[in-house]
């Protein structure tokens, strides 16, 4: 059966399982600024400049070579941990907004709780655990090739950013599946500079987003944490 597909099928079910929707970490609650930008009138023009920004020079450099170099990390028998921990507080560094690190930290945290239910031997105990690490790691000890994890995380932070749209921004789930094909070459040509040189990825360079990312904490009304 394997050889009908690219990789192993249990692999494969277990790369589905923790990049699903309905995998409970919480994610919807966040938005990375875009309730702001909803909040200010912004609409379906607003929402493809924060995708193309945060697929150019956010989540799709920091987020995907962070995960890959976690990836590499987890293989590494002699000191896994301490490689880790070395990653973590350099991605740590990387976001200097508090609200953008702890909604990283936070997601990260409820991810290797839920592994430790149904993948246990997954995870790797690693502070501050940040999301991209955590799945980075998790996706190492499941059999997942890189490929495979970059492609499903890229295309899991995107429909993170529409989900959210979906529900403060005048955009029908159509246009935001319109939206996402129109962003699927930014997003393969971010997975394969990830999988290339994910060193040259841990940065970002997004000051509008994170500026309205921290402006959320203090909207009138809010839908999400950050």
């Amino acid at each position: 059966m394997s050889t009908a597909f690219g990789g192993e099928p249990l692999a494969l079910l277990r790369l589905l399982q923790i990049f699903d929707s309905q995998f409970p970490v919480g994610a919807f609650a966040h938005s990375g600024g875009v309730e702001t930008y909803a909040a200010l009138g912004g609409g379906a023009a607003e929402l493809r400049d924060v995708l193309e920004a945060h697929i150019a020079l956010g989540w799709g450099r920091s987020e995907l070579g962070a995960a890959h170099l976690a990836w590499r990390a987890a293989d590494d028998a002699e000191d896994v941990h301490g490689a880790l921990v070395s990653l973590a507080q350099h991605v740590d560094a990387l976001k200097v907004v508090p609200v953008v690190r702890n909604s990283s930290v936070g997601l990260g945290r409820r991810t290797m709780e839920l592994l430790r239910r149904v993948h246990a031997d997954a995870v790797v105990e690693v502070d501050p655990p940040h999301h991209a690490i955590v799945v980075g790691v998790a996706a190492r000890r499941l059999g997942i090739d890189v490929p495979d994890l970059l492609l499903a995380y890229a295309h899991s932070l995107a429909m993170g950013t529409l989900a959210a749209a979906l529900r403060c921004m005048p955009l029908s789930p159509a246009q935001a599946q319109e939206l996402l094909v129109e962003m699927q070459p930014a997003l393969a040509r971010a997975v394969e500079r990830a999988f290339d040189d994910p060193d040259a990825c841990l940065f970002t360079c997004t000051p509008a987003l994170d500026i309205r990312g921290h402006q959320q904490a203090f909207l009138r009304t809010r839908l999400f944490q950050s």
